[in-house]
């Protein structure tokens, strides 16, 4: 699986949009709002997700996402190499699954944008 894109939570995805556009001349791909932006940067996306203050937990700060077409498959290899896997989540055609490495960190695997 490649790299499709990066997440990063923020109090303030206007600002942290705004920056990367400036400082690194990414450009806004899909659909943006105050909510969610996805900055084209290449070989991959960076991503930035709001995050309220008010809701009990988050995922972190940033979060990897891995491209696959298939997310219930990858989520059975990953399984079977003893990494913990959350269920299946489907939303708008989309397959997501969230992970955790060795030490904590989230990642996600994703047919978004490929088709499943």
């Amino acid at each position: 699986m490649d790299i499709s894109r990066v997440i990063i939570f923020t109090h303030d995805v206007d600002r942290l949009s705004d920056f990367y556009e400036s400082a690194f001349g990414l450009r806004a791909i899909g659909e943006t709002h105050s909510g969610w932006t996805e900055l084209d940067a290449g070989s991959c996306s960076l991503a930035f997700h709001s995050f309220r203050e008010e809701l009990e937990s988050r995922d972190g700060w940033v979060k990897i996402v891995f491209g696959t077409r298939n997310v219930r498959d990858e989520k059975v290899r990953l399984e079977n190499l003893g990494v913990q896997m959350s269920d299946v989540v489907e939303f708008d055609g989309i397959e997501l699954c969230d992970g955790q490495d060795p030490d904590g960190n989230w990642f996600q695997i994703s047919s978004r944008g490929l088709t499943v």
